[in-house]
């Protein structure tokens, strides 16, 4: 991951990023917790989930943020756009491995760049153990986070490198995950799912969030 980031940013973090980043097919590309996801019964008996793998516009702090030798970071409007198009098969994991729950390629996770941020809709397998485990911990609420891994194709940074703005990203995965790195998130498991709440959003996106994730 150290060539995503200019040489005085790896520097701050004393090379390790290992809480930044996973890898996957081979690579080790970034990773960020921020979604509101939500899970609710089909009429058909299945489940379906719906949340966002990141918002745009929402600056969060990134290893520790400025003050801790880390970074602002923001990612931008439209950031996933072209990775949407382009890229034919995205899945859904939990904690970025394993079996995946869904997946793009076919057609049983279904991902759009809005916006609010990059939309996930995923059918899921009710006969599925991984399903059950991860239905049981969400209405639970043991598990109420999402994530997403991607690679920075094109960014900003301000001249002290402590704000970063990301302006496209090609996605690797989307994920439901057991430790978040930001707390604007939330998740939900009901069959009548209201409006959820959300930790730490501002009011303006977090009306608009609760407006797209209404069903």
């Amino acid at each position: 991951m150290s060539e995503l980031l200019p040489d005085v940013v790896a520097a701050r973090l004393g090379g390790d990023m290992s809480s930044l980043s996973v890898v996957q097919r081979g690579r080790t590309v970034e990773a960020r917790r921020f979604a509101v996801p939500e899970v609710r019964a089909d009429e058909d008996g299945g489940v379906s989930m719906s949340g966002y793998a990141t918002v745009y516009g929402f600056p969060y702090d990134v290893a520790g943020g400025p003050e801790r030798g880390g970074w602002s970071e923001v990612i931008a409007e439209g950031a996933c756009a072209k990775s949407v198009v382009e890229r034919d098969d995205v899945r859904l994991l939990v904690n970025h491995e394993g079996l995946p729950l869904a997946r793009t390629a076919a057609k049983t996770l279904t991902l759009a760049s809005d916006a609010v941020g990059l939309r996930c809709d995923a059918s899921l397998d009710r006969s599925s153990p991984l399903v059950a485990s991860v239905l049981s911990a969400m209405e639970r609420g043991d598990l109420d986070e999402m994530s997403f891994a991607f690679r920075v194709i094109r960014q900003e940074w301000d001249a002290d490198y402590l704000e970063r703005r990301i302006t496209e990203v090609q996605l690797f995965d989307v994920s439901l995950v057991t430790y978040p790195a930001n707390p604007a998130t939330v998740a939900q498991v009901r069959d009548d799912v209201p409006a959820p709440s959300v930790r730490g959003l501002d009011l303006r996106m977090a009306s608009a969030v609760r407006a797209r994730l209404s069903i």
